[in-house]
């Protein structure tokens, strides 16, 4: 049953009794509710019937969440069932996943919602600032740990906690493994991670990185707020560091003649994923969903509709672009198409020398067998033909940088480059190719003096 009493002019607090505990305590949930003081006395009393049937039903059904008891770690688990299962991108979610639980949860997520305070935000904000933040280097057994596993054979480790023998012996010997190895043993034995290993890693989190996991906070409280289980966002008072921006890096004109004429003698596979990447500013991603019914030849245009990831825990999966701007058609150059002609009659050749043993995957990008290949392959590929070649380092995704740096460069109006991109608002392109638009500053000034010096104005 439920009931509700008058707080102040506006608002309104709903009981609803659940009977009794095992000792005879009083089983009660509330909610706050405001009324628009506009009112008339009978729409008050209808909308307050509305509220008190309505929170009746989400209490019964078992919908009902108070800030007032919940942690924000069992919020977190509701908001990953009902929210972010359902709108995040899978990529997405991964990381969001890794980042709540190796960081966040540890930090606050012993925290009672209604309770979380700016200043609990803040310490987790200025701890993740520290030395040996990151965990991405090596974790070394502490003599602790050492001392603490001499009874344990490294059989009965493997058999305890599920990690390979090999990795267990290592462990066992004092050699280095992994963060994710050291949490996963330390949690077995509940053992503190911090006491029995020792990290190499002395780099620090970037401030990018640092206000990601703020904003992944704020993202799940401003979803509390909405469902009405607090009344505000405290990741929203706190003050952070701007984040210094960063410039996008991107061959010139030089490094691209370098670049090009090392890709000759390597594998026209390979340099037609390169020359196609540089000349439309494709994503990775991008380029190995393309298949050949997205090529046009006799209009030199590319429609790229569909993405392929690598997403750890599922494997390779294919979606279609974020933004309805991803979804695009691109006209390519001659020699780029060129390139692709060159590379399908190689396939087809590939294919009949097979036989019935090609694998017949419906992607450009295919290995020898005809089986497609994994979204992360060009980035490796590339990374190691720079070295091959001692070619200045950049990654993948920075020969699309290029691609917009040359664009931009060449005199291209914003608004072609960012739909090219696959941008959903140009402003995107503007805050991120900045430098290079304001570089152009200089030559604007030269064509206005040969505006002037073409004009015949009597200067006496």
């Amino acid at each position: 049953m439920a009931f509700c009493e008058q707080i102040s002019e506006t608002t309104y607090r709903i009981t609803v009794c659940l009977g009794y505990d095992s000792k005879g305590k009083k089983l009660r949930k509330r909610k706050t509710v405001k009324i628009d003081k506009t009112l008339t006395s009978k729409q008050l009393k209808n909308e307050l019937n509305r509220q008190k049937v309505l929170f009746e039903e989400q209490v019964s059904g078992g919908n009902y969440l108070d800030g007032e008891n919940i942690t924000f770690a069992k919020f977190t688990q509701k908001w990953f069932k009902d929210y972010a299962e359902q709108n995040l991108a899978p990529a997405t979610l991964v990381s969001y996943r890794q980042k709540i639980n190796e960081r966040i949860l540890p930090a606050i997520g012993h925290i009672v919602l209604a309770k979380l305070q700016p200043t609990h935000l803040m310490e987790f904000y200025n701890n993740l600032k520290e030395d040996n933040i990151r965990l991405d280097g090596k974790y070394i057994p502490k003599e602790a740990l050492l001392k603490w596993l001499i009874s344990y054979k490294v059989a009965d480790i493997e058999k305890i906690t599920g990690i390979t023998f090999k990795t267990c012996q290592r462990i066992k010997l004092g050699k280095s493994t992994d963060y994710k190895t050291g949490q996963k043993f330390c949690e077995v034995f509940e053992l503190d991670i911090n006491k029995m290993f020792s990290s190499k890693n002395k780099e620090k989190l970037s401030e990018k990185t640092i206000r990601n996991h703020i904003g992944i906070i704020c993202s799940i409280l401003s979803t509390a707020v909405k469902w009405n289980i607090i009344k505000d966002n405290p990741a929203k008072r706190i003050d952070m560091k701007k984040a210094p921006k960063s410039k996008p890096r991107y061959y010139d004109d030089k490094q691209i003649v370098f670049l090009l004429n090392a890709l000759q003698n390597e594998p026209l596979a390979y340099r037609t994923m390169i020359y196609l990447t540089l000349d439309i500013g494709l994503r990775k991603s991008e380029l190995t969903g393309l298949m050949w019914e997205d090529i046009d030849f006799e209009k030199a245009t590319i429609n790229i509709n569909k993405q392929r990831h690598y997403i750890l825990g599922k494997g390779i999966i294919e979606e279609t672009p974020k933004t309805e701007a991803g979804v695009r058609i691109v006209t390519a150059s001659q020699t780029v198409i060129s390139l692709l002609k060159q590379y399908r009659t190689q396939q087809v050749e590939q294919k009949l020398k097979l036989g019935t043993a090609w694998q017949n995957a419906p992607y450009v990008f295919l290995h020898e067998d005809g089986t497609a290949i994994n979204p992360n392959l060009p980035y490796k590929w590339f990374t190691k033909f720079l070295e091959r070649h001692n070619l200045p380092k950049i990654t993948f995704h920075q020969l699309r940088h290029t691609n917009a740096s040359l664009l931009i460069s060449a005199g291209e109006d914003i608004v072609t480059v960012s739909g090219r991109l696959g941008h959903a608002d140009k402003n995107i392109t503007l805050n991120t190719y900045s430098h290079i638009i304001k570089s152009k500053e200089a030559q604007v000034a030269n064509k206005m003096d040969e505006f002037y010096a073409g004009l015949k104005v009597n200067r006496n």
